[in-house]
């Protein structure tokens, strides 16, 4: 995931601990392009911070977001 990439929400927690796996029965939810990427200190985790369609920027814990084509 990079700055500029659309991102949507994974829905299915065992997904968002397993990248590799795939439910179809839990589509994720479309949110925005991601605008910042953010390295927690002392953490390997970055939180992504997302401008959605309706002009507002939220921060998602990277994990639970995927890039969408």
């Amino acid at each position: 995931m990079k700055i500029g990439d659309y991102v949507s929400m994974i829905t299915n927690k065992w997904q968002q601990h397993n990248e590799w796996m795939e439910f179809p029965e839990d589509p994720p939810v479309l949110l925005g392009i991601v605008v910042d990427l953010i390295q927690i200190p002392g953490n390997s985790l970055f939180m992504a911070k997302v401008l959605e369609s309706d002009g507002l920027i939220f921060i998602y814990p990277s994990n639970k977001l995927e890039v969408t084509f």
